[in-house]
Order: structure tokens, then C-alpha cells, then sequence
């Protein structure tokens, strides 16, 4: 037993179950996610944040865009984001939800302004050329953040920002001191709380439709391509894991365990220790190749290469047609020889099993619909338990669970249920067939409530895992 199994088997396994798990989801997560975002950066759509996890915020960097050094005038750390918008003296507008509101720092209306912005839950202030220290203290007392810039800033940002997403951060400088910035275009790389899942966040998703950098502003294709991108990711790293598993252990061959006196195998001269080699013209790796190869050799002469202490030696025999019960065709007991696999086996095998990774999920669900299996759903807690106890058979088990996940995953997101990468993909193939497009709120409306739908099903499948467990 490894050191690994061994603790995963001590009263500690948990400790060490959770964190596994944790890690392997994560993985597969962030290669999903990870599509998705550079195929979204290939086409010129503006990603604003790149998250694995659900908030709370646990931490972030902000990347790329531009970015322009400011004043603060609130003490406290600041950090928001939204889209710039000016609101000048006598503006009407009202409805400044999540908008970064640039005020002109002059004008005898500026603390009624900022008091009018924040009401209307704007994400921060930044205020043009301010004068007034009374100005600066009444605006420090304000429940949102407040930044100060140059008229010549201001313009500029103001110029830049044209709808893209803006982010105004502090971070803690070499020297203990307190930095601002104002990032436009620039993208959030964020490791949230809660670990079981992730997003990318992209302008003109939900909203900001016909903003710079729009999702919904590139042509149908390309967005069929950024959400066909997730899932591709997880069918490529299948075979990735399975070739780690098989490098770790897999079986590398099969040996004669015992021989069934009288049997074919023993006239023939098999005896126990000998390593099949091959069976006809069929190379012999595992268990399944010697059924196989035996089956279709049934009724006639076939020869068996064995390897006897180094020496490899060509037997002849004939397989039963109807042999007596508990023999079987050649009359001998295998045993399977388990090591690291050599590379060029372990890579067409982490293909094949790739292949009927894939095939798994349709396979169940035609049982399902048939009604010759029921359909097990699994929640994250389910998820947990499960790689706890193939990682209690071996590190090389986990990584195949990890396989089998990362294709099911992407072929789950391409379902055509609203909310879904595949959801998604049946608004682009409609408007690839019919030229017409749905309204984007519309299709945003309606991905919405497949989104609450599916949040509930997961927690209604993650509580009879619990319930399960717990009664086991």
C-alpha cells in the first residue's frame, strides 16, 4: 500500500479526500474556462473577469487594458468596477447602477451630483479637476468610492472607456503605501471561495450588448467557435489523463496463472509463470486480448508465443469449441502484470479509453430513455466521495476518475439546455440556418431562468448525496 492510500484509509482520509477533490475539479474547470477565454481573446471580445470558484472574492489581480494613476480621496481600499459614464451638472439620468460616474470637479452642483450617483448605486466616483478642500471632505464622507483625476485624465479615460468594462483598484505598494488605479479594458483573474466551478465573464453576455468588445457584436461563427471552445478543452485533456494513469500503473501484460491438466493449454506445453506474447496474429497486452484472441481461434490450430525466462517460444494448440465447465477454451487461470506503462502503449490506449469516455455519456442515457438502467445524477458531494474512494485504490485511479470527469463535463455543457455552452449554440445554429437573430435580451432572459433551473436541480441532487452518504 503507497503512503497516499495508506492515509486516505487512516481516520485523516478526509483531510486529504476534500483537497483532492477539490484539485481535480479545479483542473478540469479551469481548462474549460480556459478555452473559452482565449478563443473570446482571439476574436477581439473583452473578457472582464477570469474566475475559478463562486464568490466571495478570495483574490484577484486585474491584467491588460489600460491604466491610469489616480488620487484617492476615500480613505478605505477601493475596488469596483463598471462602465464610465459622465454625468455633468443637470443630467437627468438616473438609473447609474454599477457605472464608474465621472463628475466635473467645478461645477457648484458636484456634492449634489455624487449625492444623486450614489443613490443610485453607482460603483464609484471620479471626479474631474477638483478645487474645493471643503469639496474633498464632504466627497471622503461619501458611501462610495471616491477618486480624484485631472480634466486631461478624465477626457482621456473617458475617450478609452467607450463601454468597456472599468475596474478602479488599490493594491499595497513595495513601500507600505497605497497605490490607485483605474484599469479600462483590463481583465480580473479571481480564485473565489466556494472551488466547485468557475466562469469567464465576457462584455455583451448578459448585458452591454452592442458595447466595444460585445460578445454578441462578432459574427455568428466566431461565436459558436468561443463556445465550442470549453468543452473542445475538456475532450483534450481525457486522453491527457489518461496517459498520466497508465504511466503510473496500467497492465502491461498477461501471465499464465495455472493449467488446467489434460487441457489443450497443457498438451500444448503452457505452463504457470508463462507470459502470453501472442495468440495468432493478435498481441497480447490484457486479459481481454486473451479472451479475444482465444474466441476467435475456437475449433482450430492457432499458435501461442510465450515468453519462459527470457526465452520466447512458439506452442501450438487448438481451443475447445465446448469445453467442460469452469475451464474454458485452453483450460488455463490469467493473472494480469501491473506496472508503469511503456509510452508507446500508454498513448493509443489514453486515446481508445478517450474514445469510450465519450461514448459513456450517450450510452447511459440511451439505457436510461430504455429503461434497462435508471440514470445515478451525482452533485458535488457526490463528486467528493467518489474520487475519495478511487484515490483509496490508487493514485492512478484518480487520475482515470479525472478522465472520465473532464469528458462528461464538456459533453454535459454541450446539452442544449438554456444557460449551457450547447443552450447557447442552438441560438448561433439557428442563426446560422435562418439569418435571423433572436433579440439578445431575449436570448439573455432565457438563459437565465435555465441557469436558476439547473442551480436548483444541482442542489436538490447534491442534497440526496448527503442523504445517501449520510445513511450509508
Amino acid at each position: 500500500m503507497s503512503p497516499l492510500e495508506a492515509l486516505l484509509n487512516s481516520e485523516a482520509g478526509l483531510l486529504v479526500t476534500l483537497p483532492l477533490a477539490l484539485l481535480v475539479l479545479s483542473v478540469i474547470v479551469f481548462v474549460h474556462e480556459l478555452g473559452h477565454f482565449v478563443a473570446a481573446r482571439r476574436f477581439g471580445v473583452h473578457v472582464k473577469e477570469f474566475a475559478i470558484g463562486f464568490p466571495p472574492r478570495v483574490k484577484s489581480v486585474v491584467r491588460g487594458g489600460n491604466t491610469y494613476p489616480v488620487a484617492p480621496i476615500t480613505p478605505d481600499p477601493i475596488d469596483v468596477s463598471g462602465r464610465l459614464v459622465r454625468l455633468w451638472s443637470g443630467d437627468p439620468a438616473s438609473n447609474l447602477a454599477r457605472a464608474v460616474v465621472v463628475l466635473d470637479g467645478s461645477s457648484p452642483y458636484l456634492r449634489a451630483d455624487a449625492a444623486h450617483a450614489a443613490a443610485s448605486s453607482a460603483a464609484g466616483l471620479v471626479v474631474a479637476g477638483l478645487q474645493s478642500v471643503q469639496d474633498a471632505i464632504d466627497l471622503a464622507e461619501m458611501s462610495i468610492p471616491v477618486i480624484a483625476v485631472t480634466r486631461e485624465a478624465a477626457a482621456a479615460m473617458l475617450a478609452d472607456a467607450a463601454g468597456r468594462e472599468t475596474v478602479i483598484e488599490t493594491s499595497r505598494s513595495k513601500a507600505g503605501e497605497d497605490e490607485t488605479r483605474v484599469h479600462i479594458g483590463a481583465t480580473r483573474f479571481a480564485l473565489n471561495l466556494l472551488p466547485l466551478g468557475g466562469y469567464v465573464r465576457m462584455t455583451g453576455e448578459n448585458d452591454e450588448f452592442d458595447a466595444p468588445g460585445s460578445f454578441m457584436t462578432r459574427p455568428a461563427w466566431q461565436r459558436g467557435l468561443i463556445l465550442l471552445a470549453g468543452p473542445l478543452m475538456n475532450v483534450l485533456l481525457t486522453p491527457l489523463f489518461f496517459f498520466v494513469a497508465a504511466m503510473i500503473a496500467d497492465v502491461t501484460g498477461s501471465v499464465v496463472a495455472e493449467v488446467v491438466p489434460d487441457s489443450p493449454a497443457a498438451q500444448a506445453g503452457l505452463r504457470g509463470g508463462d507470459q502470453l506474447i501472442r495468440i495468432g496474429e493478435r498481441d497480447i497486452v490484457s486479459l481481454t486480448d486473451v479472451r479475444d484472441a482465444v474466441s476467435a481461434a475456437a475449433g482450430r490450430e492457432v499458435t501461442i508465443v510465450v515468453k519462459r525466462q527470457e526465452t520466447e517460444l512458439a506452442l501450438v494448440a487448438t481451443p475447445r469449441l465446448n469445453p467442460p465447465t469452469g475451464q474454458g477454451a485452453l483450460g488455463i487461470r490469467m493473472r494480469a502484470t501491473v506496472g508503469p506503462a511503456p509510452i508507446h502503449v500508454a498513448i493509443p490506449r489514453a486515446f481508445q479509453r478517450t474514445w469510450d469516455a465519450l461514448l459513456l455519456l450517450p450510452r447511459v442515457i440511451g439505457e436510461a430513455i430504455a429503461g434497462t438502467q435508471p440514470l445515478e445524477l451525482a452533485g458535488p458531494v457526490g463528486i467528493v466521495q467518489t474520487v475519495g474512494v478511487a484515490a483509496r485504490q490508487g493514485l492512478e485511479i484518480v487520475f482515470i476518475l479525472a478522465a472520465f470527469l473532464s469528458a462528461q463535463i464538456g459533453l454535459l455543457n454541450l446539452v442544449p439546455w438554456p444557460g449551457l455552452d450547447g443552450g447557447r449554440l442552438i441560438f448561433v445554429i439557428v442563426e446560422l440556418l435562418t439569418g435571423r437573430r433572436v433579440p439578445p435580451r431575449r436570448e439573455a432572459a432565457f438563459h437565465f431562468v435555465g441557469i436558476m433551473v439547473l442551480l436548483t436541480l444541482v442542489l436538490f441532487i447534491t442534497v440526496g448525496d448527503v442523504q445517501r452518504i449520510a445513511g450509508a
